[in-house]
Order: C-alpha cells, then structure tokens, then sequence
C-alpha cells in the first residue's frame, strides 16, 4: 500500500487512515512517501529532511506503516504518481498494489499526470473527506468500487470506498494553529516535539 503526500506536516488523520487501511487489506504495509516536488499543489513548507524525519516519527510504533523516501530521492522532476507506481509494481509484479488518497483526489484524479494509467497498475483505497465533490464518471468507470476481499485477490483495477476515518483534518489549519499557539493536538507528540525543537511552521 502506498500512501503519498507532501506531509507538510504529518498528523494524526493521516496515521489512522493508514492503518484503516492496512487493516482492510489484511495488515499489508503501507508506505508513506513524502513528495518531493508535489505537482498539484504549492510546495511544501518544511523540507524534504524536515518532512521525512516527521514521517518517521509518527510512524514509530506502528508495525505496519514504513516511512519511504523513494520519491526524495527522485528531486529533478515533479512526483507524479505514475512513476512512483511504476516503481513498485516492478518490485512486486502480480501481487496487488494500493494507493490511498482522500475523496477530494479522487474527485480530481482526472486531472492528474496520465491518470488512466493507474488502473493496470493498482488499486484506489480512498478516505472520505468532507465537503468532497463525486468523482467524474470516467474516474469511476476506470476504477469500479469493490469489496477490500476482491482488491486482495486481484493485483490493480478496484477502488475501495472507506466509511471512516474521515480525513477532516487540513494541514494549512494546523500551520495556522502553530503559528498562533505554537502546538495542536492534531500532531503525535513526537512530531510536535520535532516541529518545536526546529522551529518549522
């Protein structure tokens, strides 16, 4: 399972959806890949050093989730999803292959580099988000919903809807929440510790 993001910072949203989802896949790791230069949005704030040593800290403690530099280490060109998703289904062939991403990505995976591509290569494990717009039907169509059982079975093509958590949580709101009181309880306390001894935000 992979799960991007530019983890600008990382919170707790972001730890439960993955492991909501590992667990709906049968405990399979997931892979949280901070962006190293996010195409669809502003750059990060934190650096890429900065945001990879908070993915590491919030994912302590949880065996199923592993922080992955792949795409830092991948600087001179944006982080389009297709080549990181070309990465890993070369290392793992047949065997199934997920992307997690929140509703209001899914709403605009047509927008994305080469998005139709996707479907020979993994499965969509989508997290609800508030206020989020349906997906076009081509997004649909190209990834029909299906049980988590089916996506374990087959290796790409499916997309699992889940019910909860929902990912109500803006990394823009916790920056803003730093700046103005210096914490928020949206953070692990190791990755505030982090934020704090830097000074980032």
């Amino acid at each position: 399972i992979l799960f991007g993001g530019t983890f600008d910072p990382i919170h707790r949203a972001h730890i439960q959806a993955a492991l909501a989802v590992s667990r709906a896949l049968g405990d399979a790791p997931v892979h949280l890949l901070p962006n190293a230069v996010p195409p669809h949005r502003p750059q990060p704030l934190a650096d890429s050093e900065q945001r990879l040593a908070m993915v590491r800290r919030a994912c302590a403690g949880h065996r199923q989730l592993v922080a992955d530099d792949w795409e830092l280490r991948h600087t001179t060109r944006p982080s389009y999803t297709l080549s990181t998703l070309k990465h890993y289904k070369r290392l793992i062939g047949r065997r199934p292959l997920a992307s997690v991403g929140g509703a209001d990505s899914f709403a605009g995976l047509n927008r994305w580099h080469r998005w139709r591509e996707f479907a020979a290569l993994c499965h969509l494990a989508v997290v609800p988000r508030p206020h989020s717009p349906p997906a076009p039907l081509a997004v649909q169509r190209a990834f029909p919903a299906a049980p988590a059982r089916l996506l374990r079975q087959r290796p790409a093509g499916r997309r699992l809807m889940l019910r909860r958590p929902e990912m109500a949580v803006a990394a823009t709101d916790i920056r803003r929440a730093l700046q103005r009181e210096g914490a928020d309880y949206q953070l692990t306390p190791t990755v505030l510790a982090h934020i704090q001894r830097l000074g980032l935000y």
